[in-house]
């Protein structure tokens, strides 16, 4: 016996949309968001150094588990909430992690406070603003490696994110997750839609098993969906994951300053970031808006397939609506956000001169990193993430044939099997159409812990769609060591278990399924009808 009803479909995704539902409330507040991240400037409401004020003592005494030099903070068995985890790919080259772990050794040891774990990581994005999550990682888009000129300014941007840590203002702060996890969620109910979908429920003796059969039009949305959202990846954890009140980015910028300069650092190198960041900043609101759109065509797309035009044309209203508004106060939250680079500039200058006035005579030294970019395996990493990003704008914009030629000069010996250089030239052979070649550059992916949540998705799909249920089991496994979450494949989970013979821990899994608002009503219907 099979149910595979228009209703119970409607109820299944239902329940994945839930989120997207409550989403639509920090849209529609997203202008008073905005209003709030302004605030008056603090440069020149102290004497001396920020570092000694009393505002900045009560952070440094601290008993928590962030606290002390040992052990990893991200992704090491946390129970790290969805929307927090990391979207882009970790870029492996272990002599830069080195020289970037140097420049933060220094600048910690600049702080006179309880000590703090703080790591950091290079990451695909092609943006230059770094950021750090609330689990003291700090992330250094590669797109900032191939730009800055200095280790002065890495030390700058390094030293900013450091300070949002050690002013605990993830705690104070929760814009950001709001704002990442409207990106996020639309791919993610794609996914959910087209799974619930292709999912029927078959009587084996007096119990019942959840069957999973892809069909060809959901397979094609959700390799839609995850290609969509890796062009957009390459750019939003920076956008989101830097969205400060204006009182919070003037305490990293002053504590981050003083943190650089006790280190040694040159107080020249901040106009000159600053002006960097601004040119990035300015390309921002037109890459969001290619993002909803294609995002938009692919959910409804989506939907279409389930027979649910209805709640199609609904959302389809919720999201020109909703996402408009959002996308057009994109450049004033930018602004608001760290105000103009120029007042930005005039006060950390002012700043400079009141307090250091005999530090701003240093030179911004050019020579270490210029040392550092030309090791052999830093010029290789740096050269082929540049050319492959090249390579994904071409085809974002349709050109698939320049495409192909920049991913394959981007290859080399050290990074043609990174995951995201086997994820570009998958995007551009689904685009192609020819999906067997384009799965065969997963096999190819020899560290799958640096991966990011959309590729791993494909990978479980894929295996899903081959009835290769082991393999999709210890894939999730692996996923969720490596994001510390357990909730991103979770309904995949429990229909692989379901299929593997394992039903009491497939019901077991949608019992936990349940704690998650965005899958709750999802799972409890599967839960209920293999039962």
């Amino acid at each position: 016996m099979r149910i595979n009803s228009t209703f119970t479909k409607l109820t299944i995704i239902l329940g994945s949309l839930c989120a997207i539902s409550a989403c639509q409330s920090t849209i529609e507040g997203v202008g008073d968001a905005m209003g709030n991240l302004t605030g008056k400037s603090i440069h020149n409401s102290f004497d001396g150094k920020y570092i000694s004020q009393p505002q900045v003592a009560e952070y440094k005494q601290r008993e928590d588990e962030f606290s002390g030099t040992e052990g990893v903070i991200s992704y090491s068995g946390k129970d790290i909430p969805k929307q927090q985890i990391r979207q882009s790919h970790v870029v492996h080259s272990p002599r830069l992690k080195k020289y970037l772990d140097g420049i933060l050794d220094n600048l910690m040891a600049q702080w006179d406070g309880s000590p703090v774990n703080v790591q950091i990581q290079v990451v695909h994005s092609q943006s230059f603003a770094p950021y750090a999550d609330s689990f003291g990682m700090i992330s250094i888009p590669i797109g900032t490696l191939n730009n800055v000129e200095s280790e002065d300014e890495l030390a700058i941007l390094i030293a900013h994110e450091v300070s949002h840590i050690l002013m605990r203002h993830h705690e104070r702060d929760a814009v950001v997750q709001d704002n990442k996890e409207n990106v996020n969620m639309l791919a993610s109910a794609i996914v959910m839609a087209n799974v619930a979908k292709d999912t029927s429920f078959v009587k084996q003796g007096k119990s019942r098993t959840l069957e999973y059969n892809p069909s060809e039009q959901g397979s094609d949305n959700i390799s839609k969906a995850m290609v969509y959202n890796a062009v957009i990846q390459t750019v939003s954890d920076s956008v989101w994951n830097t969205a400060w009140k204006r009182t919070q980015e003037d305490e990293a910028d002053l504590l981050g300053f003083d943190l650089a300069i006790a280190a040694g650092y040159s107080p020249r190198a901040h106009s000159h970031v600053l002006e960097r960041l601004e040119n990035f900043q300015g390309k921002q609101e037109g890459m969001l808006s290619a993002f909803w759109e294609k995002q938009q065509e692919a959910l409804t797309g989506a939907f279409k397939a389930g027979d649910l035009g209805g709640i199609s044309q609904q959302f389809n209203a919720f999201l020109v609506e909703g996402l408009s508004t959002s996308l057009s106060t994109a450049a004033d939250y930018f602004q608001k956000r760290h105000m103009a680079p120029d007042v930005r500039e005039e006060n950390i200058k002012s700043y400079a001169l009141r307090v250091y006035r005999d530090e701003v005579r240093r030179k911004v030294d050019r020579q270490k990193w210029n040392e550092v970019k030309e090791v052999s395996e830093v010029a290789t990493v740096l050269s082929s993430y540049r050319v492959a990003f090249e390579a994904s704008n071409a085809l974002s914009a349709g050109d698939i044939d320049t495409a192909m030629s920049l991913a394959r000069e981007s290859q080399t010996s050290i990074t043609k099997n990174h995951p995201y250089m086997r994820e570009l030239m998958y995007n551009i052979r689904m685009a192609k159409g020819d999906s067997i070649k384009a799965m065969q550059n997963l096999d190819l992916i020899e560290r799958w812990q640096d991966a990011s949540p959309s590729l791993v998705e494909i990978r479980v799909e894929r295996l899903m769609k081959q009835q290769k249920f082991e393999d999709a089991l210890a894939a999730i496994e692996s996923a969720e060591n490596t994001f510390g979450n357990e909730s991103l494949f979770i309904l995949q989970k429990s229909i692989a278990l379901s299929n593997t013979g394992n039903n009491e821990e497939a019901l077991s899994t949608l019992d936990k399924c349940e704690k998650y608002d965005e899958f709750k009503l999802s799972c409890q219907s599967l839960r209920e009808r293999i039962t």
